[in-house]
């Protein structure tokens, strides 16, 4: 299951927030999730889970939303090494909010690609808006093209190679729950940046 929407452009609203047990308040904060497999669901649903326990108010953005809270979690699967193209149109079409990411992908999150896509959604997120961190997850990628992927030159970018092949098979076996402790601790370590 996923919430997939379409950016529109529009005035910032005020900020919303929550009152929590202790009567602190805290920020509501827009979750804009794209998942085409389940493996960013997962990580959005333990990120959403964690926030909730912590008094956020925690609003799923819907088809045709706009992000309407100066605080906004994007959940994204990576594509052409950014956002996918949902988050990529609502990330555009959206300014002046501070907006954590979550994404997965097929890739080692401490690997030289990694640091690519950090960097590519950290200039997607900040044309318009603050980039507060990007969180990366391995997740599953299909089968279906590896042996294809095998035959490609070695120079094309989607070549196969035994370390990708690897790769691929050890990315079946995630997002797993050490990835999940991670998105939480990684959300935790930014709490303060989101009020």
């Amino acid at each position: 299951m996923s919430i997939t929407t379409t950016a529109a452009r529009g005035a910032a609203a005020p900020a919303a927030h929550a009152d929590t047990e202790g009567g602190a308040r805290r920020p509501a904060i827009t979750m804009a999730v794209s998942s085409r497999t389940g493996n960013t669901q997962m990580i959005a649903d333990a990120v959403r889970a964690e926030l909730e326990a912590r008094g956020f108010d925690v609003r799923l953005r819907g088809r045709g939303e706009q992000i309407e809270t100066d605080v906004a979690i994007v959940c994204f699967w990576c594509f052409k090494s950014t956002l996918d193209p949902i988050n990529l149109r609502l990330v555009q079409g959206t300014a002046g909010r501070r907006i954590l990411a979550f994404g997965t992908f097929g890739g080692y999150p401490d690997s030289p690609y990694a640091g690519r896509v950090t960097r590519l959604v950290t200039e997607a997120i900040g044309e318009h808006n603050t980039c507060l961190g990007v969180f990366l997850s391995q997740g599953k990628v299909s089968l279906e093209n590896v042996e294809a992927r095998k035959r490609l030159p070695p120079e094309d970018p989607h070549h196969l190679d035994e370390a990708g092949i690897a790769r691929v098979m050890e990315s079946q076996r995630h997002p797993n729950q050490r990835d999940v402790d991670r998105a939480v601790a990684f959300l935790r370590d930014h709490l303060g940046l989101l009020g």
